[in-house]
């Protein structure tokens, strides 16, 4: 039995602490998810989203409490793929979409873990996959993550199942569920095409029928988007809409409108808005960071940098790390695909900090990919990989009120850490694979 008694017992304790506070922070109404399902309302009405305003004659299909400021654009942020995502239920009414959003979040976490548990080989890896899982529900990017609803966590999920479906060479029809997640992927977030791109240093490892199994999806995709007048609408608009929002961010003249009062409806698709207000006031304060580098640089730089800076600054950053991963690799018969997956979505998670946008620290849940991957590949000869990830979940779970920035110079520590080992370290050989044989890839 060993560490299981204890490792088990800690996490029941912790499922008893965490799921009951994230109960409450449901019914004090979190504000987020609302924007989204606004957007998926819209976009299912035929109506553009991304410059809406609420007037008094759409009633409360479109009514979102938080959309009500001197702002051109909108609040409704997603992307127009994730607005299709939610379209199925996104005439649900609110208070039953919110409570089903709190258990997804929680099914999501215990699926990545499951994954992560079932790929690990030895005991010591699947005991550090569960303590990593029950550690991650005290970080404060869970806590913020589920106190406004948001939807990152979507993020490292579908990333997980692409690991899934690539970590090992095999039949096209794998290589087909690798294209449809990368298509997801990029539909969602573009810049998630910084996680996707390293892995064709892995490319001589799968087939040429695996290849054009992968690339379907991703051109039925382009093609979807560029051939509907309807999308290419849609994706037009949110490109102005994330230009107005840098504008917004960095205070450089945003464009301005006439919006009318908010009716604040006190009872709303199941909401009741002074119950919710009244059960906000009793929960515990969640301690929120934005992470940005733009945000940590000011303490340096006492003028505002042009927004292009922080961008470009990222891609001179990921252009020197791939450069030495390349070379510290190839020929890449030794990478395994673990390595290379934390590595790729270090890179991603540099450009998501170097963003010239807000991030608020519910950006952080995206690191439950990469750590979980550490989690399942430790060895117990390098502690300090262990050290390294519990050091992190314990410090970001807790707010020293002397503290400034915290949370983010820790997940900027991780960051560093993470890509510092996957640059030094080299993995076993791995056998040569035919086009239908898998190595034992972790």
């Amino acid at each position: 039995m060993g560490r299981w008694p204890f490792i088990l017992l800690a996490g029941l304790l912790v499922l008893l602490w965490s799921l009951p506070r994230d109960i409450r922070y449901t019914r004090a109404y979190p504000v987020d998810l609302r924007n989204r399902v606004v957007g998926a309302r819209l976009e299912k009405d035929g109506r553009l989203p991304y410059f809406y305003k609420w007037r008094p004659g759409d009633g409360l299909r479109y009514y979102d409490p938080r959309n009500f400021d001197h702002w051109k654009a909108s609040n409704i942020t997603a992307s127009p793929f994730f607005h299709h995502l939610l379209s199925p239920i996104a005439d649900v009414p609110q208070d039953t979409l919110l409570a089903g959003w709190l258990v997804s979040e929680y099914l999501i976490l215990a699926g990545m873990a499951a994954l992560c548990f079932f790929w690990a080989k030895t005991t010591v890896q699947k005991q550090a996959v569960v303590g990593v899982s029950i550690l991650f529900l005290l970080t404060s990017a869970w806590k913020v993550h589920t106190s406004v609803a948001q939807i990152y966590l979507w993020i490292p999920a579908l990333a997980s199942l692409f690991y899934a479906c690539i970590r090992r060479p095999g039949h096209p029809a794998r290589g087909f569920c690798a294209g449809l997640l990368a298509a997801a992927l990029l539909l969602i977030r573009f810049n998630t095409i910084f996680f996707l791109g390293p892995f064709i240093l892995l490319a001589r490892r799968y087939s040429r029928s695996w290849w054009l199994a992968f690339l379907l999806p991703l051109l039925v995709g382009a093609g979807w988007v560029l051939g509907n007048g309807q999308e290419r609408a849609l994706w037009k608009e949110y490109g102005e809409l994330l230009q107005e929002a840098v504008r917004v961010h960095q205070g450089r003249n945003p464009a301005v409108a006439q919006n009318g009062p908010d009716p604040h409806f006190a009872q709303w698709e199941g909401i009741d808005m002074p119950a919710a207000k009244k059960q906000a006031d009793s929960v515990e304060n969640v301690h929120a960071e934005t992470t940005n580098a733009f945000v940590m640089a000011r303490y340096l730089i006492p003028r505002r940098l042009p927004p292009v800076v922080w961008p470009a600054a990222a891609m001179l950053l990921i252009a020197a790390l791939g450069i030495g991963f390349y070379y510290r690799h190839r020929p890449f018969a030794a990478l395994s695909v673990s390595q290379l997956a934390i590595f790729a979505f270090c890179l991603y998670m540099l450009i998501d900090l170097f963003s010239p946008i807000y991030r608020i620290q519910y950006y952080s849940v995206q690191w439950l990919f990469p750590l979980l991957l550490a989690a399942m590949t430790w060895e117990v000869s390098d502690r300090k990989t262990i050290v390294i990830i519990g050091g992190y979940l314990l410090l970001t779970s807790i707010h020293l009120p002397y503290g400034v920035k915290q949370n983010t110079l820790e997940e900027y520590a991780l960051l560093a850490s993470l890509l510092g080992s996957t640059l030094v370290a080299r993995g076993e050989q791995a056998p040569k694979a035919s086009p239908v044989s898998a190595p034992n890839s972790r």
